[in-house]
C-alpha cells in the first residue's frame, strides 16, 4: 500500500477552481481538514474526467448498493481558499468507494521525471458521497466555463478568432 503524503480522511474541503482567463487559466485542485490545506495543479481534461468518473461512480453505488445519488448539492463551499501554493503538479487521479464508511475515496499523485529516480507523492482524500455528487458538478461547471469549443474540430475559439483545420480555414457559418 503506498504512503499517502497527504491522508484527509476525511476532507472537509474539496473542490477545483482555475485561476487566469479563459485560454490561460491554470486549473488546481484543492482539498484541506481543519486548518491544513493542499492544492494541485491539474489538467482541464483531468477535472473533466474526474467529475465525469465521479458522477458514474455514484450511479454505479446507488445501482449495486441501493443507495440513491444525493439531490441536494447545496450547502458545500467551493472557493478556493487563498493562498495558492500549489505543492506539485497531478499525473494521476482515481477513485473509489468504502463501502463500510459510506465514503468516496479520491486518489492523487504527483506528476515525476522517471528518469530523476524520485518516487511519486500520493495523496489520499475522502469525502461524503453529497459532497463528491456536489463537487462533480461544480467541475463540470468549471470546465464549460472556459472558451467556447468549435463545433466542427473540437478545438477551443480564442476571443481573437480561430483556424478551423476541419474546414481548412474557411469560414463556415452554422446554427447554434
Amino acid at each position: 500500500m503506498p504512503r499517502f503524503q497527504y491522508d484527509f480522511d476525511p476532507a472537509d474541503h474539496f473542490t477545483t477552481g482555475t485561476i487566469g482567463e479563459p485560454g490561460q487559466r491554470t486549473f488546481f485542485l484543492q482539498a484541506g481538514q481543519g486548518i491544513e490545506y493542499v492544492s494541485m495543479i491539474c489538467e482541464k481534461e483531468q477535472m473533466r474526467a474526474l467529475g465525469e468518473g465521479l458522477l458514474s461512480l455514484l450511479d454505479q453505488i446507488a445501482e449495486v448498493f441501493h443507495k440513491p445519488v444525493p439531490e441536494d448539492r447545496s450547502g458545500f463551499n467551493f472557493d478556493l481558499v487563498e493562498p495558492i501554493i500549489p505543492i506539485w503538479r497531478i499525473s494521476q487521479l482515481g477513485v473509489g468507494y468504502d463501502e463500510e464508511r459510506d465514503r468516496i475515496v479520491i486518489i492523487v499523485q504527483e506528476l515525476v521525471d522517471e528518469d530523476a529516480g524520485v518516487d511519486a507523492e500520493v495523496g489520499r482524500f475522502t469525502i461524503t458521497r453529497e459532497h463528491a455528487n456536489a463537487f462533480a458538478y461544480h467541475a463540470l461547471e468549471v470546465v464549460a466555463a472556459g472558451r467556447p469549443t468549435c463545433p466542427f474540430c473540437g478545438e477551443p475559439i480564442d476571443p481573437e478568432g480561430h483556424f478551423c483545420s476541419r474546414t481548412n480555414g474557411h469560414d463556415k457559418s452554422y446554427v447554434q
